[in-house]
């Protein structure tokens, strides 16, 4: 998976197709993350999330991890100069040469990213970055879902299909269909807080808790 020739253009790209509602929903729960100590963005991409996080939290130190170099130069430059010695960047693939400082992290954020993988990867994946998380840690997710019911969920069937091609041509990206991350995270100790549905209910915006004891 590479999403190095989508770098430069991956912010236009992201307006065209869906406006801010991708933007909102990664800042839905932004007040939650104002108290946060050490933060982890995984496949943080062009860093829309990581120029709000910084900017809220004058003391969060952060670690962005990312497949794409290019991805990272873009984010890298969209903070500034003050902040960025608080952000560390990393190039590291999340299921095979990254291994996560265990209990580091208050809070986790994953947008956009845990729809790339098939089951059993997205499966290691959680359990891995779950041992991440710090005993009161708290998970940002921002993802496609499909819709209930009716036809906004056939239409979210469609756009998801059309979705998957296009990307798994651009980046050859892992996984052939979405596969919901919930049954990981609980597995995980995490439990959902709070879910924001948006753009037909296509899209959510999570905040999960991991659950103590």
């Amino acid at each position: 998976m590479s999403f190095e020739r989508l770098a430069p253009h991956y912010l236009r790209l992201e307006r065209i197709l869906a406006g801010e509602v991708l933007q909102r929903c990664r800042t839905a729960f932004l007040e939650e993350t104002r108290t946060a100590r050490r933060a982890l963005l995984l496949g943080e991409g062009p860093g829309r999330f990581l120029v709000e996080l910084v900017r809220v939290n004058p003391r969060v130190q952060v670690t962005v991890i990312d497949c794409s170099p290019r991805m990272l130069a873009v984010a890298r430059q969209r903070i500034g100069l003050r902040d960025r010695a608080r952000v560390r960047f990393e190039v590291r693939d999340l299921l095979s040469s990254w291994v996560p400082e265990p209990g580091a992290y208050d809070l986790i954020g994953t947008h956009c990213v845990l729809d790339c993988f098939r089951p059993g990867q997205l499966e290691v994946l959680i359990r891995k970055v779950a041992r991440g998380g710090a005993p009161s840690a708290r998970w940002l997710i921002t993802d496609f879902c499909e819709p209930a019911a009716g036809w906004r969920r056939l239409h979210g069937r469609l756009v998801l299909w059309l979705m998957y091609r296009v990307f798994r041509i651009l980046t050859r990206l892992p996984a052939t269909r979405l596969t919901p991350p919930d049954p990981y995270l609980k597995s995980a100790g995490f439990h959902l807080a709070s879910r924001r549905l948006a753009y037909r209910d296509l899209v959510h915006a999570d905040l999960w808790v991991r659950v103590s004891g």
